[in-house]
């Protein structure tokens, strides 16, 4: 994967990061990983369950990311700050041990991690900026387009994830699933420490979790 200049330029201390891994078996839950949730869990609700997560540093990060793109985080809260708020009411998300090993590596380190299946890219992946605000469809279903300037993963041929939307529906991982490519952007303010944290342990769960050979991990 690529980092487009022009991100950084117009946003100064982005970082963005990958893990792709081959070999990687998609299952509805693999018991280790459960058992890691359980602690990861636990440990933001003993830290984080009587705090306001308004007040917090992180999530002031990433809603002024949001405003700086042109987005209202108060009606589409930005993933860390959701998942979060979703492992505080008992209600994480658990969809495969892929996805969900994304998802725990976001709120352990405070990154965003997205996950694509890397036999449906076309082309060479980057991480750029939106020009064009054509419509893609999304996971759920929902069709709709970048902000110009908004942070945007994309091939050759679409768009793959937009930084405030979310992912497409066309790369998404599923159970035919074996080679995958793990993107990690963070928000301004988010050290570029925590964004090679997050690298690590999702080439660790890829590997443990996943049962996939890590082929490359990088912080760009």
């Amino acid at each position: 994967m690529k980092l487009d200049p022009k991100v950084t330029e117009k946003y100064p201390g982005f970082i963005a990061g990958y893990v792709t891994a081959s070999g990687v078996t998609v299952e509805p839950t693999v018991e280790g990983l459960v058992e890691r949730k359980r602690q990861v869990l636990s440990d933001i609700k003993a830290r984080l369950g009587a705090v306001d997560l308004g007040e917090l540093p992180e999530v002031k990060c990433y809603r002024d990311f949001f405003r700086a793109m042109g987005a209202d985080p108060s009606s589409h809260r930005p993933a860390p700050e959701y998942l979060v708020k979703r492992a505080l009411d008992d209600r994480f998300p658990s969809i495969n041990n892929v996805v969900d090993s994304c998802l725990l590596a976001t709120v352990e380190h405070w990154v965003s991690a997205g996950v694509y299946d890397l036999e449906k890219v076309k082309g060479e992946l980057r991480t750029t900026l939106a020009s064009d605000t054509a419509p893609f469809e999304l996971i759920d279903g929902r069709k709709l387009g970048p902000k110009p300037g908004e942070v945007i993963l994309r091939d050759d041929q679409r768009v793959l994830s937009a930084y405030t939307l979310g992912d497409a529906k066309a790369t998404m991982v599923t159970y035919k699933t074996s080679r995958i490519i793990i993107v990690v952007w963070n928000a301004p303010g988010i050290s570029r420490e925590r964004v090679e944290a997050a690298v690590n342990s999702l080439a660790v769960y890829a590997r443990r979790y996943c049962g996939g050979h890590v082929e490359k991990a990088e912080v760009l």
